[in-house]
């Protein structure tokens, strides 16, 4: 999965360059390459805020996932800001138009709903208000003017089938 920087120069990607998932920018005038994480357990999926200067990634900390921001210019470990800090999993989607808050798929107590995170961190919103196990949410995108969240929202149904050997 590679994202389109805001001003159209590069590319964030995941690489397993090194064993764990981490995240690449590839600049496209030129092709160079440069990692932004070192994690051992997995940062990836990142996503640019509107002005280009951070990304929202996932990061995985055990069995859980959450959300952290890094900055998109200076590589290095421990330069992330880890904004949730839930038991569950936590996918980042996109930013809002303003940069103010990241949209993402929550898994808490089984069930997948979409929720924003402020910036700072200091500030998480549940905007979905799912209750069955069967479903789950995906891709939260805000829209232009902020006002609006689209996402995927299937729901896993099964059937059982029964043939006769011969």
């Amino acid at each position: 999965l590679g994202r389109l920087s805001p001003d159209g120069r590069q590319i964030a990607f995941n690489s397993r360059a090194g064993g764990a998932i981490n995240v690449w920018t590839l600049a496209l005038a030129d092709g160079t390459t440069k990692q932004l994480t070192f994690d051992q357990e997995m940062m990836g999926f990142p996503c640019w805020s509107p002005d280009g200067q951070y990304l929202a990634l996932e990061m995985k900390r055990g069995d859980d996932t959450h959300i952290a921001i890094i900055p998109s210019v200076a590589p290095g470990a421990g330069s992330h800001t880890q904004l949730t800090f839930e038991r569950g999993q936590s996918w980042p989607g996109s930013w809002a138009p303003g940069g103010d808050k990241i949209a993402f798929a929550g898994l808490r107590d089984g069930v997948w709903n979409i929720w924003w995170v402020s910036r700072d961190g200091k500030a998480q919103k549940q905007v979905t208000n799912y209750t069955k196990p069967n479903t789950y949410v995906r891709y939260p995108a805000w829209s232009p003017r902020g006002n609006q969240i689209v996402y995927e929202y299937p729901q896993t149904t099964g059937n059982i089938w029964m043939m006769e050997l011969k």
